[in-house]
This record gives C-alpha cells, sequence and structure tokens, in this order.
C-alpha cells in the first residue's frame, strides 16, 4: 500500500508539473506567463510576431500578452475595428508603472511630471519599456494657461508611484439623480500596494484617503465601468456618453492581474470606433471585476517594446502627451 501512494503521489506531481510547465523555444513557463525553473536560455522571453499580430514578453516577475484584432462590421456600409488587448500578469517585483516628462513649470506654477506634452515616441525612447499604453491625460488639465490658471478648473486626484500631482476634482453626482457631470467626469481607479484595484466616482475619496488606504497610484477620467463585477447604472441610460471612438480601458481581474484594451477608429473614416458599452462587454468577457475608461481620441497610443502597434487614429499624426502607462520599464 506504501508503495502505491508512493506511485499515486509521484505520478500526481510530474502530472501537475507538466500542466503548469508550458515549454516553448527553449523557456519555460507557469499557468499565469511567468518563466519558471533554472534552466532559461535567457532572464527574459520576447516575441514580437507583427505578421500574425500578436506580442509577448515573459520574466519571472512580468507576463504579458497582447492580441491585436482587426474585424469587418457592417455600420453605415463595411468598416473595420481594430482593438488590441494586453493581459498582464505582474508582480510585487514588477509592478505596475507610469512614465512621465520631467517635471514642468510656466507662469510660476509648481514643476509637475507629465505636463509637458511631447510625441510618444519620443517619451518612450527616453523612458524605454515593454508596454506602454495612453492614459488619464492629467498633464493637459494641469497645463498652466496663466498665473495660478490651469487649462481646465478640475484635474482630479492623480496619484503617481505614491506621489500626488493633483487635488481638485468634480463632486459626485447626488445618488438616485441622474448623472450630469461634464466630460471627463474624473471617476478613478485607485491601484493598492498589493497590486488590487478599485474604481470610485470622482468625489468619493481625497487624495489623502488614497494615500491612507495604501493607494500607489490613481488614474482619472471615467466614467468607471465595472465596480466589484456590477456595471456602472449610469449605462442603463442609452444615452449616456453614446458615441463610438477610438477608447482606452484598465481593468482588474484579480490583484496583479491586468487587462487594457485599446481601439482604433472614428465612425468618420473607414475605421470604426466603439462605444463604452462594448468596453464593459469585452472587459467582462476576459473577467475583470473593476474597470475604468481612460482617455480616448487621438490620445490612444499603445506600444510593445518601444514599438508603436495601435494609434486611436490611424494616417494621422501623435497627439502630444505627458505621460504613459508602464509594464517592465527599463
Amino acid at each position: 500500500m506504501k508503495k502505491l501512494a508512493f506511485l499515486l503521489l509521484l505520478f500526481y506531481l510530474l502530472f501537475t508539473v507538466a500542466v503548469a510547465d508550458t515549454e516553448k523555444d527553449g523557456f519555460h513557463f507557469d499557468d499565469n506567463g511567468f518563466l519558471t525553473g533554472d534552466d532559461n536560455p535567457a532572464d527574459e522571453y520576447l516575441l514580437e510576431d507583427e505578421e500574425n499580430n500578436f506580442w509577448q514578453y515573459a520574466s519571472k516577475d512580468l507576463a504579458i500578452t497582447v492580441t491585436r484584432t482587426q474585424e469587418t462590421v457592417k455600420k453605415g456600409g463595411k468598416k473595420i475595428l481594430i482593438y488590441c488587448v494586453a493581459d498582464i500578469h505582474c508582480s510585487e517585483n514588477s509592478p505596475i508603472g507610469s512614465i512621465m516628462t520631467e517635471p514642468y513649470s510656466r507662469y510660476n506654477s509648481v514643476p509637475t511630471p507629465g505636463v509637458r506634452q511631447e510625441d510618444p515616441p519620443v517619451l518612450m525612447a527616453d523612458h524605454p519599456t515593454i508596454l506602454a499604453v495612453s492614459d488619464d491625460m492629467y498633464g493637459l488639465r494641469l497645463s498652466p494657461v496663466g498665473r495660478n490658471k490651469t487649462k481646465y478648473d478640475y484635474h482630479g486626484v492623480i496619484i503617481r508611484d505614491g506621489e500626488v500631482l493633483a487635488t481638485k476634482t468634480r463632486k459626485s453626482p447626488e445618488e438616485g439623480k441622474k448623472d450630469k457631470r461634464p466630460w471627463p467626469n474624473l471617476d478613478t481607479i485607485a491601484v493598492y500596494q498589493d497590486g488590487s484595484m478599485k474604481t470610485f466616482v470622482s468625489g468619493d475619496k481625497t487624495a489623502e484617503e488614497y494615500l491612507a488606504d495604501g493607494a500607489t497610484n490613481v488614474f482619472a477620467f471615467g466614467p468607471w465601468l465595472l465596480s466589484e463585477g456590477k456595471v456602472n447604472p449610469a449605462f442603463d441610460n442609452a444615452k449616456y456618453y453614446p458615441a463610438s471612438e477610438p477608447r482606452v480601458a484598465i481593468g482588474m481581474v484579480e490583484p496583479y492581474h491586468y487587462i487594457i484594451i485599446a481601439t482604433s477608429g472614428r465612425p468618420t473614416d473607414k475605421y470604426t470606433g466603439v462605444k463604452l458599452t462594448w468596453l464593459i462587454e469585452k472587459m467582462q468577457e476576459y473577467g475583470c471585476t473593476e474597470a475604468l475608461n481612460l482617455d480616448g481620441g487621438a490620445t490612444v497610443v499603445m506600444a510593445f517594446n518601444n514599438k508603436v502597434i495601435l494609434k486611436g487614429e490611424n494616417g494621422k499624426k501623435f497627439r502630444n502627451i505627458g505621460s504613459m502607462i508602464a509594464f517592465g520599464i527599463r
């Protein structure tokens, strides 16, 4: 009986290792895509397959796959829908980060990173990454236009790497009343020290409260799409942000497991954009329980290994930006 039990245990261990360990090009990956074992050819795995619309990166601390999909849809005639889905498993050793332009001041304003806007390829050349995606475009809202004046009246609660960059945000709509906040409504998604994410309505928390709760990054744009698995009830109204545009959204499946979706195109060209309800459905499809809409339109850009693989408006120049969400910062 002892011998049989030993054989069964050995079979179980061999079987579970075989299931958990996937081999490709001599590299070994666990279920989340991280490199595993000590006999890999290198410390990092990198695949850039533009022809098949697939990109992959893996180390022992970070695993990213990006798929780009192109579909023909019937929408006012035949249109092309292009979108990228980045599936990211990170860790406390390689968490979500941000790349920003150097602190900038004008009209005696406080020098703030991300305010100076520049071409995305230039920003990425200065701050190489594995994956970089346009974010909430907070720097534009903080751009000085005069002494003690900024381009926007409200900036959102903005925190990057534990540093508070902006605090002035919109009030939350009164409970039960129609959400009439102007664009952007500055809802947030907070990233915490344990790798979890949580969405909030714009005025729910102050910067100090986010920090006290352990937030390391707070992105503000909106509207929020998912919270604790529930869809934002504002979308019960078909007229709530109904436009089809280039979009970017970030969501969490579980702590340290994130999904970022970026789409391209506007209804006025051959590439069709998407509605926010489409983003919600996609985020749910990938298992997200928290998700926030980020700045869209010409701001949208996604890059893998510093090479742009999707932009919001095809055939047009990049919009200058001041910051990007980043993973695998070099």
